[in-house]
């Protein structure tokens, strides 16, 4: 009596292969991990979308609401009825990646909302009731080298651009 074998794979050949390219996926990954310029469009994209959503909650709150920019984070501050800058208790500080760094040029710097404090207490970019912010460039670098700019011209909404 002659025994055919059926044509396929068994199950143990089937797991061997997944397994060979799980692990040269992972490989991968170790060779090439997340890249400064994804990082960077990342952090950008996430500075933009606060930017737009502090603008819209201060028009609907009527309330002013600032950002401290550090060179590897940044955090929401809200001035309060007593006219001092807080840090908002809503809204996390974010700090940076890696080696990613901000860098920020305010365009003209007017009078300072609130009481006199120490200027490291304040924040740098003010987002206004009246639907205007600080006129800004803010990059975001990688190694001293520009990858990103936000900016707003304080009237228009922030631009997020690739740096030159």
């Amino acid at each position: 009596m002659q025994r055919s074998h059926s044509k396929g794979f068994t199950l143990i050949e089937v797991l061997v292969v997944v397994l060979i390219i799980a692990l040269s996926a992972g490989m991968i990954g170790l060779i090439n991990p997340d890249s400064a310029s994804r990082q960077a469009r990342r952090e950008g994209d996430r500075l933009l979308a606060l930017l737009q959503l502090l603008r819209q909650q201060a028009v609907l709150s009527n309330s002013d609401y600032g950002l401290r920019i550090e060179p590897d984070a940044y955090s929401v501050m809200r001035l309060d009825d007593q006219g001092q800058w807080l840090a908002d208790r809503d809204w996390r500080a974010q700090s940076l990646p890696g080696s990613l760094r901000l860098r920020l040029e305010i365009a003209e710097a007017g009078p300072a909302l609130g009481q006199a404090v120490s200027l490291s207490a304040l924040p740098q970019l003010l987002v206004l009731s009246s639907d205007e912010t600080s006129a800004f460039t803010l990059w975001i670098e990688h190694r001293n080298s520009a990858l990103l700019t936000l900016s707003s011209d304080g009237i228009q909404e922030p631009r997020l651009e690739t740096a030159n």
